[in-house]
């Protein structure tokens, strides 16, 4: 069987338009999270794909866990880059290392914890975009002397309620999270 798509002619836009992007890796901005303890670079922004994606770099210091939370907007997805990693998928656990990826769709009570000795990498991964630019508004930017900002308080986490709620995010920490 020899099944011939069709072509399209050579002045069709699909030749020539250069509608992709490349973001490079000292790309974004960084933004310190949850008292400098996770520093965000927003590599791709939702205004870029056409609301499709939104992705960030995150380096994550090692022992810290973010609080379980879920997405009610957007699916969330984590490659791993560098470190080890326990996810929270539910009212389960399960262990990622580099090179793997982790898919959490909306909905879904998740969280990550860094295993490791030192920094660990993930690649965030969110569909639709837009969670993305919660990172950049309200994360900290770093201090020029070095300093680490301040940790996130109950007070913080209430006055971004309105961004989270516009992901429909709602935290949902447990009794044993991270123990």
């Amino acid at each position: 069987m020899n099944v011939q798509v069709p072509v399209p002619p050579k002045d069709d836009p699909i030749w020539t338009a250069a509608r992709g992007f490349v973001a490079r890796k000292n790309d974004g901005a960084p933004k310190h999270v949850n008292g400098g303890r996770e520093i965000a670079r927003v590599k791709v922004t939702a205004d870029q794909t056409g609301g499709a994606l939104g992705m960030l770099e995150m380096d994550v210091v090692a022992g810290f866990g973010n609080i379980p939370h879920a997405h009610g907007g957007e699916d969330e997805a984590f490659y791993v880059a560098a470190g080890e990693f326990s996810f929270i998928n539910g009212s389960t656990t399960f262990d990622a290392s580099p090179g793997d990826f982790v898919y959490i769709p909306r909905g879904t009570r998740h969280a990550f914890k860094n295993n490791s000795a030192e920094t660990g990498t993930l690649m965030v991964f969110f569909t639709p975009g837009g969670a993305e630019s919660f990172f950049s508004k309200y994360g900290d930017d770093p201090d020029p002397s070095g300093n680490p900002p301040p940790e996130w308080t109950q007070e913080r986490y209430e006055a971004m309620g309105s961004a989270l709620e516009a992901h429909r995010m709602i935290l949902l920490p447990g009794d044993n999270d991270w123990a």
